[in-house]
């Protein structure tokens, strides 16, 4: 066996004094000896090796956990300062919230309020919290409300509260609660209250102002009719007598006294027409009436067939005949049959043509009764709608003035828009809108 020499630099030392020691020197000496302590301290040399190698891998590995710990941490601390900075703008937010965030245990105790609650009753937040809801109630109505709420485990509900704040002022409190639950059980409420005593205030107020609108409205509709009788009376004694004495003295009228007993009755029945105007004109608008739906074809029929002239009349009628619509019939009649009225009585020609149309708009319907009349230049075309304006003079054409009047406080009320076209000597067109369903627009 070829043996290799053994020096004090290639083998463990230790080892071989030790064995040196406790052998005899022949067998100390012996080669299957130098053979076990070369392959000692080739086991050695490599286990230095891999101890070098692992050494030098734990610090690699120290270096790179290092690195790692100190990346984590940086990032940890710039976690918690953004969730600590979050958590501030939450804070903030919910403190900037003009409504109260509320939560009440099962029992109506408030658990959580932000800083809204003192804003809005003045009461301390941290002094409220444990205090039942209904104890900051004053009126016993208002207790019972919340009562009510609280019962109801299922499901929200809304409420409106009358409050008395920390000073002593009566707020009222738009109430929203809804029920929550964990583990299966129901822990209590969540929402919010607003301070809603603007809009309650202004909701009573309306409400009186209303119900004193509808008291002046009924002695309105009294005093009109009242003064109308009163009015009427003597207009009709008048027309009697002028009859009376005509009858008594037929025998000695001439042609000129005549004349001016024809033109007192005919003051007088101005007169009577003057006042039903009025009264037509006061109630314009006013007076709501029971909305149904029709054809508008059926309702252009109908006031085609009221109307007779001593000269020639026809009418034209446009628009889809199975077009149907939702409305105070009334006022809608009254509009038209104005408007129709106004074709004819004004008209200069042989033969009066009238045109009624309508057109569907999307959202409103367009109406339009036009005549082949004289015309309405364009600076009276404002003026005819005042009350009493008449563009000829009433003893050439009789008028009270207040049938364009009418038509434009009713479109007034719908908010709907009327206009004119109109050529000289050739005729005027009327076109106004109309909410398609009056039911939902108006």
């Amino acid at each position: 066996m070829q043996t290799l020499e053994l020096t004090e630099t290639n083998y463990h030392r230790l080892l071989k004094r030790q064995i040196r020691k406790s052998l005899p020197p022949d067998l100390a000496e012996h080669p299957d000896i130098q053979d076990f302590l070369m392959a000692v301290n080739q086991a050695y040399t490599e286990y230095q090796d891999d101890l070098t190698r692992m050494e030098l891998i734990l610090e690699q590995s120290s270096g790179e956990l290092f690195k790692a710990n100190r990346e984590l941490s940086r990032i940890a601390q710039e976690k918690t300062e953004e969730a600590a900075l979050t958590s501030k703008r939450l804070e903030e937010v919910v403190g900037s919230i003009s409504e109260v965030l509320v939560q009440l245990d099962h029992e109506g105790n408030f658990t959580y309020l932000n800083q809204a609650w003192e804003s809005i009753t003045g009461f301390p937040v941290a002094a409220s919290l444990g205090q039942p809801f209904a104890g900051f109630l004053a009126p016993l109505e208002s207790r019972e409300k919340l009562i009510e709420i609280l019962k109801n485990e299922t499901q929200g509900k809304e409420e409106t509260l009358r409050i008395f704040t920390a000073d002593g002022q009566e707020k009222w409190l738009g109430v929203s609660l809804s029920p929550y639950y964990a583990n299966g059980g129901h822990i209590g409420f969540t929402g919010t209250l607003s301070d809603v005593t603007a809009r309650v205030t202004a909701e009573t107020k309306l409400k009186s102002y209303t119900h004193d609108l509808e008291r002046i409205n009924a002695e309105l509709d009294q005093f009109a009719y009242v003064v109308s009788h009163d009015l009427k009376a003597p207009l009709r004694a008048i027309n009697n007598l002028s009859e009376w004495i005509e009858e008594d003295i037929a025998d000695m009228l001439e042609g000129e006294t005549k004349d001016q007993f024809r033109l007192l009755r005919g003051r007088v029945h101005r007169m009577e027409n003057l006042i039903n105007g009025i009264l037509s004109y006061s109630r314009a608008g006013r007076i709501k009436t029971v909305k149904e739906k029709f054809q508008i074809r059926s309702l252009v029929d109908e006031l085609c067939e009221s109307f007779s002239t001593k000269k020639p009349l026809s009418f034209h009628i446009e628009g889809d005949p199975g077009t149907e619509i939702e409305a105070e019939k009334i006022a809608l009649t009254q509009i038209l049959q104005n408007l129709i009225s106004n074709g004819i009585k004004y008209n200069d020609k042989a033969e009066i043509h009238i045109t009624i149309g309508w057109k569907d708009l999307g959202n409103q319907f367009e109406f339009y009764v036009g005549d082949n009349g004289p015309g309405i230049s364009p600076e009276f075309h404002e003026r005819i709608f005042v009350i009493f304006q008449t563009l000829q003079a009433r003893d050439e054409v009789e008028s009270t003035g207040v049938g364009l009047a009418i038509v434009k406080k009713i479109l007034d009320e719908k908010h709907s828009k009327i206009r004119i076209e109109t050529a000289m000597r050739e005729g005027t067109t009327f076109l106004f809108t109309w909410p398609k369903n009056e039911a939902k627009d108006i």
